[in-house]
């Protein structure tokens, strides 16, 4: 009976996920931001704030140009964990009323299913289903302050999605996620916006921001996983920013959404300090609050920092490491920044 129960079961498993949820998270892009673990909501003061919040805008650089590429992989030797991986390349330019951002985002999803035998220890591995979304994003910000100290943005966006997901046979997390790129994945078109709210009071800055207002979803070409949706997603900052160049932030998820071992609503906490007058160091902490899921709390550490290579030119760097779960990630950037 073994041989027809497992086909069934496998079929059972893969039809749950009609419309999978992606979140590409707030995480996923910024290479400054993951120095600090992430806690960047209440900081956003240069051409990253298009993507995590844009009304960082109002009361951030004169003028700020960034090119910036980061990547990060999950790959858990125990494959019921599940596995991940993501990339993300940007360049933006802004100014405090205005922003235009070009950012690609790439996640890759793998989640096996099992099989529990009778008097087996172990469940038998049938197949991974595998997803894979990529999305091209052309963004115009706009902020508008109100009174000395609070301001709003939004980021409108082109969003162009390539989605594929399917079946892939193997027992290696690495080999899964390499092998997602030969997947057939179908392309489309849709718009989205996210927005942020920024309050500073002397050395303190609070913020909000929602990214993917509409969650748009890019329908794929297999049968069972008819759509990858990109869910919506809320985060609050706050920051305490020095005259003396220190800066500590504290960031936390407004809601859960999808990772690749299960549920996330991450908080972090992070700094940033200005040691000498060339270099920046940065260091951070950030942990998933929802304990009870396939990979635990992924708590992760990350450190980084910046050197002040030509005038207004800076050389970002950054590195993130923790547990199985939570993977490893690294990051560099350049920042004009006046």
């Amino acid at each position: 009976m073994r041989w027809i129960v497992r086909p069934l079961v496998a079929a059972a498993v893969i039809g749950l996920w009609p419309a999978l949820g992606f979140a590409q998270s707030f995480e996923t892009l910024g290479t400054r931001a993951a120095g600090m673990g992430g806690a960047f909501v209440g900081v956003a003061d240069d051409a990253s704030a298009v993507y995590w919040n844009p009304a960082g805008l109002a009361k951030g650089s004169y003028f700020s140009l960034l090119l910036d590429w980061k990547a990060a992989k999950s790959a858990p030797d125990d494959l019921e964990i599940g596995a991940g991986s993501t990339s993300a390349g940007v360049i933006a330019l802004s100014m405090p009323a205005f922003g235009l951002s070009y950012y690609r985002l790439r996640e890759t999803i793998a989640r096996p299913t099992f099989l529990p035998s009778p008097g087996v220890p172990r469940p038998a591995l049938i197949d991974n289903n595998v997803a894979t979304l990529i999305t091209h994003h052309i963004g115009a910000t706009v902020v508008q302050s109100i009174g000395d100290y609070l301001a709003v943005g939004g980021t409108a966006k082109l969003v162009r999605g390539i989605a594929s997901s399917g079946v892939v046979l193997g027992a290696d997390p690495d080999d899964l996620l390499d092998e997602s790129s030969d997947l057939i994945g179908r392309a489309s078109n849709k718009f989205d916006a996210d927005v942020g709210v920024m309050a500073i009071l002397g050395k303190m800055r609070a913020g909000v921001t929602v990214r993917n207002l509409t969650e748009p979803e890019f329908e794929t070409v297999d049968e069972e996983t008819s759509s990858l949706r990109l869910q919506r997603q809320g985060r609050a900052g706050v920051a305490f920013v020095s005259p003396a160049g220190l800066t500590v932030a504290f960031d936390a998820d407004l809601n859960k959404t999808t990772g690749p071992h299960g549920d996330v609503r991450n908080i972090a906490i992070g700094g940033e300090a200005h040691l000498v007058r060339r270099v920046f160091a940065r260091a951070g902490f950030n942990v998933n609050s929802i304990g009870d899921q396939r990979g635990g709390r992924a708590p992760a550490v990350s450190v980084g920092g910046s050197y002040l290579a030509l005038g207004a030119l800076l050389v970002d760097g950054q590195f993130t490491t923790g547990s199985e779960a939570a993977g490893r990630s690294w990051g560099v950037a350049a920042r004009i920044v006046y």
